[in-house]
């Protein structure tokens, strides 16, 4: 188990983050993706409408340099490709592939199995405690 210190939000968090994205991507190794390459999957497949790579760079709060780089191993691949806008020629929609179709319902039922197992011995008033506090600490940065 695991003791976090309890003067230190940030690094509680940042902690609790990097066991969450550890126990994410174990779970979804099984189908060569990594935790942040199915929530872009996710993402764009919720989307409507053409997403584009600022798109998810502002979703995620990613660096552009960080977001082509997943973008470039996603579709190496075979996870996403890139087509051109009909709007503007000048920009490159993303677009899912088939097989990230294919294991998209799988790797969401992983996830939903680490989310669940997360939040296990949590109250309904603890949850929405939860989300309330951390709307509060992204509002104050």
């Amino acid at each position: 188990m695991i003791k976090i210190e309890e003067q230190d939000i940030g690094r509680s968090i940042h902690i609790l983050s990097r066991l969450i994205k550890r126990r994410i991507d174990e779970a979804v190794s099984k189908y060569n993706v990594t935790s942040v390459q199915c929530a872009v999957i996710e993402f764009i497949s919720h989307k409507k409408g053409d997403v584009f790579a600022k798109d998810i760079e502002s979703n995620f709060n990613m660096r552009r340099a960080t977001v082509a780089e997943v973008l470039s191993l996603m579709e190496k691949n075979d996870l996403i490709k890139r087509e051109v806008s009909s709007k503007d020629a000048r920009l490159k929609k993303i677009v899912l592939t088939k097989k990230s179709l294919k294991i998209k319902a799988s790797f969401e039922k992983d996830i939903k199995k680490v989310e669940k197992q997360l939040v296990q011995d949590f109250t309904e008033s603890e949850k929405q405690d939860f989300f309330r506090l951390i709307n509060k600490m992204s509002n104050n940065l």
